[in-house]
């Protein structure tokens, strides 16, 4: 119904103002077609694709996603958590799936490897999260996620790095039983934790107005 009266109200415009809508047209067909309309186009597609409330995979579902399907599955995840995220994954995204906003206002870079249960993430790929997470978008720290697992050279230096490593361990207690991501990785959020603790004293202080007022005469 609302592209049809879309379409409709395209109609009598350009019946009254043919050479104005044609105009319009023109900018908006060419504004398309632009890098910036293509990329507009395609975050508002990646987010279309995302699932709406409560989400839950199994480890066999993620496996059976392809590399750009599994970082949608990654972006709900995050926003399950309660997280702003951002799917920004393509050619030369500078090692940046998820774009993320914590509860504490900080910016996480997030890195999606969907790959074989027996395959590894190696040390240069965690080299190369590490050399643009920070430079290129301005976040605090970096998340590499893989339905497979990592080398030791990878586990030893992504640590050092501010880059926090999930595998398919972590990834199934995330994705498949609930877990929150920032308390498998034992990361902080104080602004979580403020928020909670808000809402709690909030709570605490209505009962106690009502309970007070329930016991007047």
């Amino acid at each position: 119904m609302v592209a049809l009266a879309g379409v409709g109200g395209l109609w009598q415009a350009a019946e009254q103002w043919p050479v104005s809508t044609a105009i319009v047209l023109i900018a908006v067909a060419v504004g398309l077609g632009l890098k910036p309309g293509r990329l507009a186009v395609q975050r508002w597609a990646g987010r279309s694709a995302l699932p709406a409330g409560p989400v839950r995979y199994s480890l066999a579902h993620l496996d059976a996603l392809d590399p750009q399907q599994f970082e949608l599955a990654v972006c709900s995840l995050l926003r399950r958590d309660g997280l702003t995220a951002e799917h920004v994954g393509r050619a030369g995204d500078k090692g940046a799936d998820v774009l993320v906003v914590d509860h504490s206002q900080r910016r996480v870079v997030v890195q999606c490897k969907r790959l074989r249960p027996d395959r590894r993430v190696g040390d240069q790929d965690v080299q190369r999260v590490n050399g643009t997470y920070r430079h290129d978008h301005g976040a605090h720290f970096a998340v590499i996620v893989t339905t497979g697992g990592f080398t030791a050279a990878a586990r030893a230096s992504g640590p050092r790095y501010g880059i926090h490593l999930v595998d398919r361990d972590a990834l199934e207690r995330w994705a498949d039983l609930g877990e929150p991501l920032y308390g498998i990785l034992r990361v902080p959020d104080e602004g979580a934790s403020r928020r909670r603790w808000i809402l709690g004293s909030w709570r605490t202080g209505r009962i106690a107005r009502v309970t007070a007022n329930q016991q007047r005469p």
